[in-house]
Protein backbone atom coordinates (compact mmCIF):
# COMPACT_ATOMS: atom_id res chain seq x y z
CA UNK A 1 0.00 0.00 0.00
CA UNK A 2 2.59 1.96 1.23
CA UNK A 3 4.88 1.74 -2.32
CA UNK A 4 1.76 2.19 -4.47
CA UNK A 5 1.10 5.69 -2.67
CA UNK A 6 4.54 6.67 -2.62
CA UNK A 7 4.38 5.74 -6.78
CA UNK A 8 1.14 8.02 -7.22
CA UNK A 9 2.53 10.63 -5.76
CA UNK A 10 6.07 10.36 -7.67
CA UNK A 11 3.78 10.06 -10.63
CA UNK A 12 2.22 13.34 -9.46
CA UNK A 13 5.00 15.31 -8.96
CA UNK A 14 6.27 13.91 -12.51
CA UNK A 15 3.27 15.64 -14.25
CA UNK A 16 3.24 19.01 -12.64
CA UNK A 17 7.17 18.86 -13.31
CA UNK A 18 6.61 18.56 -16.76
CA UNK A 19 4.02 21.16 -16.46
CA UNK A 20 6.59 23.52 -15.13
CA UNK A 21 8.74 22.58 -18.08
CA UNK A 22 6.52 23.12 -20.67
CA UNK A 23 5.66 26.49 -19.63
CA UNK A 24 9.37 28.16 -19.29
CA UNK A 25 10.10 25.94 -22.68
CA UNK A 26 7.11 27.29 -24.16
CA UNK A 27 4.86 29.73 -22.83
CA UNK A 28 8.08 31.68 -21.49
CA UNK A 29 8.87 32.33 -25.05
CA UNK A 30 5.27 32.86 -25.90
CA UNK A 31 5.27 36.22 -23.25
CA UNK A 32 8.43 37.30 -24.33
CA UNK A 33 7.19 37.19 -28.07
CA UNK A 34 3.78 39.37 -27.52
CA UNK A 35 6.28 41.32 -25.44
CA UNK A 36 8.84 42.44 -28.34
CA UNK A 37 6.19 42.81 -30.57
CA UNK A 38 3.75 44.72 -28.90
CA UNK A 39 7.28 47.27 -28.16
CA UNK A 40 7.90 46.72 -31.74
CA UNK A 41 4.34 47.74 -32.91
CA UNK A 42 4.18 50.31 -30.43
CA UNK A 43 7.56 51.58 -31.93
CA UNK A 44 6.36 51.47 -35.14
CA UNK A 45 2.97 53.35 -34.83
CA UNK A 46 5.67 56.50 -33.28
CA UNK A 47 7.86 55.72 -36.83
CA UNK A 48 4.07 56.63 -38.97
CA UNK A 49 2.91 58.75 -36.46
CA UNK A 50 6.32 60.85 -36.90
CA UNK A 51 6.93 60.66 -40.41
CA UNK A 52 3.24 61.70 -41.27
CA UNK A 53 3.85 64.20 -38.89
CA UNK A 54 7.04 65.44 -40.52
CA UNK A 55 5.27 65.31 -43.74
CA UNK A 56 2.50 67.73 -42.76
CA UNK A 57 5.14 70.08 -41.15
CA UNK A 58 6.80 69.89 -44.74
CA UNK A 59 3.33 71.21 -46.36
CA UNK A 60 2.88 73.60 -43.70
CA UNK A 61 6.39 75.03 -44.07
CA UNK A 62 6.42 74.55 -48.07
CA UNK A 63 2.77 77.39 -47.68
CA UNK A 64 4.60 79.68 -45.63
CA UNK A 65 7.83 79.47 -47.85
CA UNK A 66 4.99 80.60 -50.72
CA UNK A 67 3.37 83.31 -49.33
CA UNK A 68 7.64 84.49 -48.25
CA UNK A 69 8.60 84.20 -52.09
CA UNK A 70 5.08 86.21 -52.67
CA UNK A 71 6.21 89.11 -50.73
CA UNK A 72 9.66 88.99 -51.49
CA UNK A 73 8.87 89.33 -55.12
CA UNK A 74 7.06 92.66 -54.53
CA UNK A 75 9.38 93.84 -52.25
CA UNK A 76 12.34 93.42 -55.45
CA UNK A 77 9.66 95.40 -57.42
CA UNK A 78 9.24 98.10 -55.13
CA UNK A 79 13.14 98.34 -54.42
CA UNK A 80 13.48 98.57 -58.19
CA UNK A 81 11.11 101.36 -58.54
CA UNK A 82 13.00 103.31 -55.68
CA UNK A 83 16.15 102.88 -57.52
CA UNK A 84 15.20 103.17 -60.70
CA UNK A 85 13.13 106.36 -60.48
CA UNK A 86 12.41 109.83 -60.13
CA UNK A 87 10.06 110.99 -56.84
CA UNK A 88 7.72 112.37 -59.21
CA UNK A 89 7.60 108.83 -61.03
CA UNK A 90 7.27 107.20 -57.64
CA UNK A 91 3.25 107.49 -57.68
CA UNK A 92 2.39 106.85 -60.79
CA UNK A 93 4.51 103.65 -60.86
CA UNK A 94 2.95 102.77 -57.48
CA UNK A 95 -0.49 102.77 -58.22
CA UNK A 96 0.28 100.97 -61.25
CA UNK A 97 1.54 97.81 -58.82
CA UNK A 98 -1.16 98.92 -56.31
CA UNK A 99 -3.41 98.07 -59.57
CA UNK A 100 -1.49 94.99 -60.71
CA UNK A 101 -1.88 93.60 -56.78
CA UNK A 102 -5.32 93.65 -55.89
CA UNK A 103 -4.10 91.79 -52.59
CA UNK A 104 -2.13 94.68 -51.01
CA UNK A 105 -4.31 97.41 -49.75
CA UNK A 106 -1.67 100.01 -49.81
CA UNK A 107 1.98 100.67 -50.44
CA UNK A 108 4.12 102.63 -47.64
CA UNK A 109 7.45 104.61 -47.60
CA UNK A 110 9.14 106.01 -44.84
CA UNK A 111 12.22 106.95 -43.21
CA UNK A 112 14.66 104.77 -40.30
CA UNK A 113 12.29 105.76 -38.02
CA UNK A 114 8.90 105.78 -38.82
CA UNK A 115 8.46 109.25 -39.10
CA UNK A 116 8.61 110.35 -42.91
CA UNK A 117 5.70 108.43 -43.59
CA UNK A 118 4.44 108.54 -47.93
CA UNK A 119 1.64 106.41 -47.82
CA UNK A 120 -0.22 105.45 -51.47
CA UNK A 121 -3.39 103.39 -51.63
CA UNK A 122 -6.52 103.14 -54.01
CA UNK A 123 -9.00 103.83 -51.17
CA UNK A 124 -10.43 107.01 -50.95
CA UNK A 125 -8.81 109.53 -49.05
CA UNK A 126 -10.72 109.29 -45.75
CA UNK A 127 -10.17 105.80 -46.02
CA UNK A 128 -6.16 106.57 -46.61
CA UNK A 129 -5.71 109.14 -44.18
CA UNK A 130 -7.43 106.46 -41.54
CA UNK A 131 -4.84 104.09 -42.28
CA UNK A 132 -1.44 106.98 -42.15
CA UNK A 133 -2.61 107.67 -38.51
CA UNK A 134 -2.89 103.73 -37.43
CA UNK A 135 0.18 103.06 -39.63
CA UNK A 136 2.08 106.02 -37.66
CA UNK A 137 1.00 104.96 -33.83
CA UNK A 138 1.95 101.22 -34.73
CA UNK A 139 5.31 102.51 -36.20
CA UNK A 140 5.96 104.71 -32.78
CA UNK A 141 4.74 101.78 -30.70
CA UNK A 142 6.95 98.91 -32.61
CA UNK A 143 10.33 100.61 -32.95
CA UNK A 144 12.03 97.42 -32.38
CA UNK A 145 10.98 96.05 -35.84
CA UNK A 146 12.74 98.62 -37.33
CA UNK A 147 15.85 98.68 -35.76
CA UNK A 148 15.57 94.94 -36.71
CA UNK A 149 15.13 95.26 -40.26
CA UNK A 150 17.67 98.21 -40.50
CA UNK A 151 20.39 95.60 -38.25
CA UNK A 152 19.21 93.10 -40.77
CA UNK A 153 19.79 95.27 -43.85
CA UNK A 154 24.14 96.17 -42.53
CA UNK A 155 24.56 92.24 -42.64
CA UNK A 156 23.39 92.52 -46.16
CA UNK A 157 20.02 90.47 -45.60
CA UNK A 158 16.73 91.91 -46.82
CA UNK A 159 13.91 90.83 -44.13
CA UNK A 160 10.65 91.14 -44.17
CA UNK A 161 8.45 91.62 -40.48
CA UNK A 162 4.95 91.94 -39.73
CA UNK A 163 3.77 94.66 -38.08
CA UNK A 164 -0.35 94.87 -36.42
CA UNK A 165 -2.15 97.74 -37.66
CA UNK A 166 -5.59 98.42 -35.92
CA UNK A 167 -6.33 96.73 -32.08
CA UNK A 168 -10.18 95.92 -32.99
CA UNK A 169 -10.26 92.08 -34.80
CA UNK A 170 -12.37 93.80 -37.52
CA UNK A 171 -10.06 96.55 -38.42
CA UNK A 172 -6.70 94.75 -37.80
CA UNK A 173 -4.38 94.21 -40.79
CA UNK A 174 -1.00 93.31 -41.46
CA UNK A 175 1.78 95.71 -42.64
CA UNK A 176 4.80 93.96 -44.30
CA UNK A 177 8.05 95.91 -43.92
CA UNK A 178 11.30 95.68 -44.98
CA UNK A 179 14.62 97.90 -45.86
CA UNK A 180 15.28 99.39 -49.70
CA UNK A 181 17.58 100.75 -51.41
CA UNK A 182 16.83 104.35 -52.29
CA UNK A 183 18.42 107.26 -54.33
CA UNK A 184 16.92 109.28 -51.67
CA UNK A 185 18.18 108.57 -47.75
CA UNK A 186 15.17 109.32 -46.13
CA UNK A 187 13.34 106.31 -47.59
CA UNK A 188 15.34 103.16 -46.01
CA UNK A 189 11.84 101.48 -45.20
CA UNK A 190 8.85 100.07 -47.16
CA UNK A 191 6.00 98.02 -46.64
CA UNK A 192 2.78 96.83 -47.90
CA UNK A 193 -0.86 96.89 -46.14
CA UNK A 194 -2.24 93.88 -45.96
CA UNK A 195 -5.96 92.64 -46.46
CA UNK A 196 -5.70 89.59 -45.19
CA UNK A 197 -8.67 87.59 -46.56
CA UNK A 198 -7.67 89.10 -49.75
CA UNK A 199 -4.13 87.36 -49.70
CA UNK A 200 -5.52 84.48 -48.77
CA UNK A 201 -7.41 84.06 -51.72
CA UNK A 202 -5.53 86.02 -54.39
CA UNK A 203 -2.16 84.56 -52.95
CA UNK A 204 -2.18 81.34 -51.04
CA UNK A 205 -5.71 79.74 -52.71
CA UNK A 206 -3.88 77.80 -55.22
CA UNK A 207 -1.13 76.64 -53.72
CA UNK A 208 -3.18 75.50 -50.77
CA UNK A 209 -5.29 73.88 -52.99
CA UNK A 210 -2.26 72.19 -54.86
CA UNK A 211 -0.87 71.13 -51.29
CA UNK A 212 -4.15 69.29 -50.42
CA UNK A 213 -4.74 67.67 -53.31
CA UNK A 214 -7.27 64.40 -52.87
CA UNK A 215 -5.37 63.96 -49.48
CA UNK A 216 -5.52 66.35 -47.63
CA UNK A 217 -7.41 69.11 -46.22
CA UNK A 218 -6.12 73.11 -45.70
CA UNK A 219 -7.69 75.70 -43.54
CA UNK A 220 -6.48 79.35 -42.32
CA UNK A 221 -8.30 80.23 -39.74
CA UNK A 222 -8.10 83.69 -37.31
CA UNK A 223 -6.30 83.05 -34.19
CA UNK A 224 -8.60 85.28 -32.34
CA UNK A 225 -11.68 84.06 -32.53
CA UNK A 226 -11.11 81.17 -34.31
CA UNK A 227 -13.28 81.91 -37.08
CA UNK A 228 -12.27 79.92 -40.66
CA UNK A 229 -11.18 82.38 -43.61
CA UNK A 230 -10.83 79.63 -46.16
CA UNK A 231 -10.50 75.88 -46.15
CA UNK A 232 -9.90 73.77 -49.47
CA UNK A 233 -12.97 71.17 -47.80
CA UNK A 234 -15.41 71.94 -45.53
CA UNK A 235 -13.70 70.94 -41.96
CA UNK A 236 -13.66 71.77 -38.52
CA UNK A 237 -11.23 73.65 -36.19
CA UNK A 238 -11.26 70.92 -34.07
CA UNK A 239 -10.73 68.55 -36.56
CA UNK A 240 -7.06 69.98 -37.66
CA UNK A 241 -4.14 67.59 -36.69
CA UNK A 242 -1.96 69.87 -37.10
CA UNK A 243 -1.60 73.77 -36.74
CA UNK A 244 1.40 76.52 -37.76
CA UNK A 245 1.45 80.15 -37.50
CA UNK A 246 1.38 81.78 -40.78
CA UNK A 247 5.02 83.92 -40.96
CA UNK A 248 3.60 87.02 -42.35
CA UNK A 249 0.05 86.58 -40.57
CA UNK A 250 0.94 86.74 -36.72
CA UNK A 251 -2.77 86.93 -35.95
CA UNK A 252 -3.34 83.58 -38.16
CA UNK A 253 -2.82 80.26 -38.14
CA UNK A 254 -3.04 77.34 -40.78
CA UNK A 255 -4.38 74.05 -40.13
CA UNK A 256 -3.69 70.54 -41.43
CA UNK A 257 -5.48 66.97 -41.55
CA UNK A 258 -5.88 63.83 -43.92
CA UNK A 259 -8.78 63.82 -45.62
CA UNK A 260 -11.21 61.01 -44.54
CA UNK A 261 -10.20 58.82 -42.36
CA UNK A 262 -7.04 60.85 -39.63
CA UNK A 263 -4.12 59.51 -39.30
CA UNK A 264 -4.72 58.67 -35.46
CA UNK A 265 -7.53 56.45 -36.67
CA UNK A 266 -5.43 54.75 -39.23
CA UNK A 267 -2.75 54.10 -36.65
CA UNK A 268 -5.17 52.81 -34.31
CA UNK A 269 -6.75 50.23 -36.81
CA UNK A 270 -3.56 49.35 -37.42
CA UNK A 271 -2.80 48.51 -33.99
CA UNK A 272 -5.73 46.94 -33.09
CA UNK A 273 -5.68 44.84 -35.76
CA UNK A 274 -2.16 43.64 -35.02
CA UNK A 275 -2.98 43.55 -31.42
CA UNK A 276 -5.53 40.57 -32.64
CA UNK A 277 -3.38 38.55 -34.62
CA UNK A 278 -1.01 38.74 -32.15
CA UNK A 279 -3.23 38.17 -29.48
CA UNK A 280 -4.63 34.81 -31.77
CA UNK A 281 -0.96 33.75 -32.39
CA UNK A 282 -0.70 33.70 -28.26
CA UNK A 283 -4.24 32.01 -27.84
CA UNK A 284 -3.20 29.42 -30.53
CA UNK A 285 0.51 29.08 -29.50
CA UNK A 286 -0.78 28.71 -25.89
CA UNK A 287 -3.61 26.15 -27.51
CA UNK A 288 -0.77 24.36 -28.52
CA UNK A 289 1.45 23.98 -25.31
CA UNK A 290 -2.01 22.93 -23.45
CA UNK A 291 -2.48 20.22 -25.96
CA UNK A 292 0.88 19.11 -25.98
CA UNK A 293 0.97 19.15 -21.77
CA UNK A 294 -1.97 16.69 -22.28
CA UNK A 295 -0.13 14.58 -24.62
CA UNK A 296 2.50 14.24 -22.86
CA UNK A 297 0.62 13.96 -19.65
CA UNK A 298 -0.91 11.35 -21.22
CA UNK A 299 1.70 9.58 -22.22
CA UNK A 300 3.46 9.47 -18.71
CA UNK A 301 0.20 8.41 -17.48
CA UNK A 302 0.19 5.69 -20.01
CA UNK A 303 3.73 4.67 -19.25
CA UNK A 304 2.79 4.54 -15.19
CA UNK A 305 -0.53 2.83 -16.39
CA UNK A 306 1.96 0.27 -18.45
CA UNK A 307 4.37 -0.47 -15.24
CA UNK A 308 1.26 -0.77 -12.72
CA UNK A 309 0.21 -3.56 -15.55
CA UNK A 310 3.26 -5.35 -15.88
CA UNK A 311 3.36 -5.73 -12.03
CA UNK A 312 -0.11 -6.54 -12.49
CA UNK A 313 -0.13 -9.07 -14.69
CA UNK A 314 3.22 -10.54 -13.34
CA UNK A 315 0.97 -11.13 -9.90
CA UNK A 316 -1.85 -12.21 -11.96
CA UNK A 317 0.16 -14.99 -13.59
CA UNK A 318 1.97 -15.65 -10.61
CA UNK A 319 -1.24 -16.39 -8.40
CA UNK A 320 -2.41 -19.51 -10.64
CA UNK A 321 0.64 -20.50 -11.53
CA UNK A 322 1.14 -20.95 -8.01
CA UNK A 323 -2.12 -22.81 -7.13
CA UNK A 324 -1.40 -25.10 -9.92
CA UNK A 325 2.00 -26.06 -9.11
CA UNK A 326 1.41 -26.70 -5.09
CA UNK A 327 -2.07 -28.57 -5.94
CA UNK A 328 -0.12 -30.27 -8.46
CA UNK A 329 3.07 -31.23 -6.15
CA UNK A 330 0.23 -32.02 -3.45
CA UNK A 331 -1.50 -34.87 -5.73
CA UNK A 332 1.70 -36.29 -7.64
CA UNK A 333 2.48 -37.06 -3.70
CA UNK A 334 -0.52 -38.51 -3.03
CA UNK A 335 -0.95 -36.75 0.40
CA UNK A 336 -4.53 -36.25 -0.29
CA UNK A 337 -6.57 -39.88 0.27
CA UNK A 338 -10.08 -38.77 -0.18
CA UNK A 339 -11.26 -38.54 -3.24
CA UNK A 340 -13.75 -35.67 -2.34
CA UNK A 341 -10.30 -33.78 -1.61
CA UNK A 342 -8.64 -34.62 -5.08
CA UNK A 343 -11.79 -33.91 -7.00
CA UNK A 344 -11.95 -30.26 -5.12
CA UNK A 345 -8.23 -30.03 -5.80
CA UNK A 346 -8.34 -31.15 -10.10
CA UNK A 347 -11.59 -28.78 -10.05
CA UNK A 348 -9.22 -25.74 -8.52
CA UNK A 349 -6.42 -26.65 -10.31
CA UNK A 350 -8.61 -26.19 -13.79
CA UNK A 351 -10.50 -23.32 -12.70
CA UNK A 352 -6.58 -21.36 -12.27
CA UNK A 353 -6.05 -22.85 -15.50
CA UNK A 354 -8.84 -21.17 -17.04
CA UNK A 355 -8.43 -17.83 -15.25
CA UNK A 356 -4.60 -18.30 -16.87
CA UNK A 357 -6.11 -18.98 -20.05
CA UNK A 358 -8.71 -15.66 -20.35
CA UNK A 359 -5.69 -13.72 -19.14
CA UNK A 360 -3.11 -15.04 -21.66
CA UNK A 361 -5.70 -14.44 -24.19
CA UNK A 362 -6.56 -11.13 -23.26
CA UNK A 363 -3.28 -9.95 -23.83
CA UNK A 364 -2.41 -11.47 -26.75
CA UNK A 365 -5.58 -9.98 -27.88
CA UNK A 366 -5.04 -6.90 -26.40
CA UNK A 367 -1.39 -7.00 -28.49
CA UNK A 368 -3.26 -7.78 -31.90
CA UNK A 369 -5.70 -4.78 -31.46
CA UNK A 370 -2.71 -2.62 -30.87
CA UNK A 371 -1.01 -3.88 -33.96
CA UNK A 372 -4.34 -3.44 -35.82
CA UNK A 373 -4.10 -7.54 -36.70
CA UNK A 374 -6.86 -8.63 -34.47
CA UNK A 375 -9.27 -10.22 -36.96
CA UNK A 376 -12.72 -11.16 -36.45
CA UNK A 377 -15.12 -13.68 -38.09
CA UNK A 378 -18.16 -12.68 -38.57
CA UNK A 379 -21.38 -14.88 -39.44
CA UNK A 380 -25.34 -14.75 -38.36
CA UNK A 381 -25.11 -15.49 -34.71
CA UNK A 382 -27.58 -15.72 -32.11
CA UNK A 383 -26.68 -14.10 -28.36
CA UNK A 384 -28.71 -16.60 -26.62
CA UNK A 385 -26.15 -19.35 -28.16
CA UNK A 386 -23.64 -17.31 -27.34
CA UNK A 387 -24.55 -16.96 -23.45
CA UNK A 388 -25.11 -20.71 -23.05
CA UNK A 389 -21.74 -21.25 -24.66
CA UNK A 390 -20.02 -18.75 -21.98
CA UNK A 391 -22.75 -20.25 -19.30
CA UNK A 392 -20.99 -23.71 -19.21
CA UNK A 393 -17.23 -22.89 -19.30
CA UNK A 394 -17.57 -19.86 -16.94
CA UNK A 395 -20.34 -21.63 -14.38
CA UNK A 396 -18.78 -23.56 -12.72
CA UNK A 397 -16.20 -20.65 -11.70
CA UNK A 398 -19.38 -18.38 -10.52
CA UNK A 399 -20.37 -21.66 -8.50
CA UNK A 400 -16.85 -22.21 -7.07
CA UNK A 401 -17.19 -18.69 -5.89
CA UNK A 402 -20.15 -18.50 -4.32
CA UNK A 403 -22.55 -17.14 -7.17
CA UNK A 404 -26.11 -17.29 -7.38
CA UNK A 405 -26.61 -16.91 -11.30
CA UNK A 406 -29.86 -15.76 -12.31
CA UNK A 407 -30.20 -16.07 -16.87
CA UNK A 408 -33.36 -14.52 -18.99
CA UNK A 409 -32.93 -15.00 -22.31
CA UNK A 410 -35.64 -13.54 -24.59
CA UNK A 411 -37.62 -15.56 -27.21
CA UNK A 412 -37.20 -15.36 -30.76
CA UNK A 413 -34.84 -12.74 -31.15
CA UNK A 414 -33.03 -12.51 -34.45
CA UNK A 415 -29.29 -13.39 -35.25
CA UNK A 416 -26.60 -10.72 -35.41
CA UNK A 417 -23.69 -10.75 -37.32
CA UNK A 418 -20.62 -11.15 -35.52
CA UNK A 419 -17.92 -13.16 -33.73
CA UNK A 420 -19.42 -15.43 -31.65
CA UNK A 421 -16.21 -16.37 -30.04
CA UNK A 422 -15.22 -12.25 -29.53
CA UNK A 423 -18.53 -11.49 -28.13
CA UNK A 424 -18.19 -14.78 -25.72
CA UNK A 425 -15.00 -12.94 -24.54
CA UNK A 426 -16.20 -9.90 -23.75
CA UNK A 427 -18.92 -11.24 -21.65
CA UNK A 428 -16.78 -13.34 -19.66
CA UNK A 429 -14.49 -10.06 -19.23
CA UNK A 430 -17.60 -8.57 -17.77
CA UNK A 431 -18.44 -11.80 -15.56
CA UNK A 432 -14.91 -11.82 -14.63
CA UNK A 433 -15.03 -8.29 -13.11
CA UNK A 434 -18.58 -9.26 -11.70
CA UNK A 435 -16.39 -11.73 -9.42
CA UNK A 436 -13.16 -9.71 -8.79
CA UNK A 437 -15.70 -6.42 -7.76
CA UNK A 438 -18.79 -8.04 -5.77
CA UNK A 439 -19.03 -7.40 -2.20
CA UNK A 440 -21.17 -9.80 -0.04
CA UNK A 441 -23.99 -10.49 -2.01
CA UNK A 442 -22.87 -12.39 -4.58
CA UNK A 443 -25.47 -11.98 -7.34
CA UNK A 444 -25.07 -12.27 -11.26
CA UNK A 445 -28.04 -11.80 -14.05
CA UNK A 446 -27.58 -12.58 -17.86
CA UNK A 447 -30.40 -11.48 -19.87
CA UNK A 448 -30.65 -11.45 -24.02
CA UNK A 449 -33.51 -8.85 -24.95
CA UNK A 450 -34.13 -6.20 -28.22
CA UNK A 451 -34.02 -2.94 -27.88
CA UNK A 452 -35.22 -1.35 -31.22
CA UNK A 453 -33.52 -2.62 -34.00
CA UNK A 454 -30.38 -3.72 -32.14
CA UNK A 455 -30.55 -6.72 -29.45
CA UNK A 456 -28.70 -7.16 -26.38
CA UNK A 457 -27.17 -8.84 -23.42
CA UNK A 458 -27.33 -8.02 -19.93
CA UNK A 459 -24.80 -8.13 -17.43
CA UNK A 460 -25.56 -7.37 -13.69
CA UNK A 461 -23.98 -7.93 -10.34
CA UNK A 462 -24.89 -6.42 -6.73
CA UNK A 463 -21.05 -5.18 -6.24
CA UNK A 464 -19.19 -2.18 -4.79
CA UNK A 465 -20.40 0.04 -7.56
CA UNK A 466 -17.91 2.53 -9.67
CA UNK A 467 -17.65 5.85 -8.43
CA UNK A 468 -18.82 8.38 -10.89
CA UNK A 469 -15.60 10.43 -11.40
CA UNK A 470 -14.33 7.16 -12.97
CA UNK A 471 -17.21 5.72 -15.53
CA UNK A 472 -15.69 7.90 -18.07
CA UNK A 473 -12.64 6.18 -17.90
CA UNK A 474 -13.32 2.60 -17.01
CA UNK A 475 -12.92 1.56 -21.27
CA UNK A 476 -9.62 2.95 -21.14
CA UNK A 477 -6.82 1.08 -21.72
CA UNK A 478 -4.56 0.20 -19.03
CA UNK A 479 -6.78 2.09 -16.18
CA UNK A 480 -7.74 0.45 -13.37
CA UNK A 481 -9.76 2.08 -10.01
CA UNK A 482 -6.71 2.26 -7.60
CA UNK A 483 -8.77 3.61 -4.13
CA UNK A 484 -11.20 2.62 -1.83
CA UNK A 485 -12.63 -1.10 -1.96
CA UNK A 486 -11.42 -1.96 -5.23
CA UNK A 487 -7.51 -0.96 -4.23
CA UNK A 488 -6.80 -4.40 -2.86
CA UNK A 489 -8.41 -6.39 -6.01
CA UNK A 490 -5.89 -7.36 -9.31
CA UNK A 491 -6.16 -7.45 -12.50
CA UNK A 492 -4.45 -5.82 -15.73
CA UNK A 493 -6.68 -3.35 -16.81
CA UNK A 494 -7.04 -4.73 -20.09
CA UNK A 495 -10.29 -6.38 -20.01
CA UNK A 496 -13.38 -3.62 -20.31
CA UNK A 497 -11.02 -2.16 -23.00
CA UNK A 498 -11.10 -5.62 -24.91
CA UNK A 499 -15.09 -5.61 -24.19
CA UNK A 500 -15.16 -1.64 -25.89
CA UNK A 501 -13.25 -2.65 -29.01
CA UNK A 502 -15.23 -6.13 -29.30
CA UNK A 503 -18.15 -3.97 -29.49
CA UNK A 504 -16.98 -1.36 -31.78
CA UNK A 505 -15.81 -3.95 -34.22
CA UNK A 506 -19.70 -4.87 -34.58
CA UNK A 507 -21.05 -1.75 -35.06
CA UNK A 508 -22.95 -1.59 -31.04
CA UNK A 509 -22.39 0.12 -28.16
CA UNK A 510 -22.22 -0.03 -24.45
CA UNK A 511 -24.87 1.42 -21.76
CA UNK A 512 -23.66 1.66 -17.75
CA UNK A 513 -25.90 1.69 -15.17
CA UNK A 514 -23.80 1.68 -11.73
CA UNK A 515 -25.12 2.69 -8.40
CA UNK A 516 -22.56 3.01 -5.64
CA UNK A 517 -22.49 -0.45 -2.83
CA UNK A 518 -25.69 -1.85 -4.96
CA UNK A 519 -23.86 -2.81 -8.33
CA UNK A 520 -23.21 -2.52 -11.79
CA UNK A 521 -25.30 -3.19 -15.03
CA UNK A 522 -23.16 -3.70 -18.14
CA UNK A 523 -25.75 -3.49 -21.53
CA UNK A 524 -23.95 -4.82 -25.10
CA UNK A 525 -26.12 -4.09 -27.89
CA UNK A 526 -25.59 -5.14 -31.71
CA UNK A 527 -27.34 -4.57 -34.84
CA UNK A 528 -29.17 -7.01 -35.99
CA UNK A 529 -30.25 -8.18 -39.93
CA UNK A 530 -33.24 -5.60 -40.84
CA UNK A 531 -34.74 -8.43 -42.95
CA UNK A 532 -34.98 -11.16 -40.23
CA UNK A 533 -38.39 -11.44 -38.37
CA UNK A 534 -36.60 -13.89 -35.71
CA UNK A 535 -35.23 -17.23 -35.07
Amino acid sequence: MKKKLRALLSGTRTGRKIGVALVLVALLPVIFYTANELSSLSSTEKLIQSIYSKQLDVILFSINQYSLDAAQSWSNEINTLLLSLHPSQLDSSTQIFLFKTPSIRGVLYTDSIGRSIKYMTRRDQNRKEKDEEKIALALSKDSVVLNKLLHYATSGYRKIEPIMIGDSISDRYVLLAFTTKSKYRNQRIAGFMIDTKSFVDGVLESRLVQAAADEFQLAVFDNRNKQIIYSTSATEIQDLEQERELWLLPDYRLGIRLKGTSIEDLVWERSQRNLIIIILLDIILIGAVWILYRVIKKEVELVRLKGDFVSNVSHELRTPLSLIRMYTETLSMKRITTEKKKQEYYTTILNETERLTRLINNILNFSRMEAGKKQYHFSPTNLNEVVVGVMNTFQTHLQHEGFVTKIKFAQHIPSINGDSEAIAEAIINILDNAVKYSGDERFVRIATGLSGTRVFVEIEDHGIGIDIQHREKIFETFYRISTGLTNNVKGSGLGLSLVKHIVDSHGGNIEVYIEISKGSTFRLLFPFFLNQKGS
